[in-house]
C-alpha cells in the first residue's frame, strides 16, 4: 500500500515537471496575476499579502532582467529563476489558503 502511494506521488511529480516545461515565463506571470486578482476579488488575499506578493514578483522580474543583461542566460541563472517562480507560486497559494480574509 505504501509503495503504491509513493509511486503515485512520484508519477505526479514527474508529470507536473513535464507539464511545467511547456509553459513560458510570460504565461506563468500571467497565470499568477490572474490568481492574485481572483484572490483579491474573493477576499482571500488581504492588502498586506498582495503587497508582499507584488514585492516578490518585482524581485523575480529583476532577477530575470539581470540574467538577460549579458544576452545569455546560464543554466544556473535559469535554475534560480525557475526556483524563484515556484517559490512565488507557493507563496500565492499559502497566502490564499490561510485563515485571513479581506474586510
Amino acid at each position: 500500500m505504501k509503495l503504491l502511494g509513493v509511486l503515485f506521488i512520484a508519477s505526479m511529480a514527474i508529470g507536473s515537471t513535464v507539464m511545467a516545461q511547456n509553459v513560458t515565463p510570460k504565461q506563468v506571470h500571467k497565470l499568477d496575476r490572474k490568481r492574485v486578482k481572483a484572490g483579491v476579488k474573493s477576499g482571500e488575499l488581504t492588502k498586506p499579502e498582495v503587497k508582499d506578493i507584488r514585492s516578490d514578483n518585482r524581485e523575480l522580474k529583476a532577477d530575470v532582467r539581470n540574467a538577460k543583461a549579458d544576452d545569455q542566460v546560464t543554466r544556473a541563472e535559469k535554475r534560480n529563476i525557475v526556483k524563484d517562480e515556484a517559490k512565488l507560486s507557493r507563496n500565492i497559494y499559502v497566502k490564499k489558503h490561510n485563515s485571513r480574509t479581506r474586510g
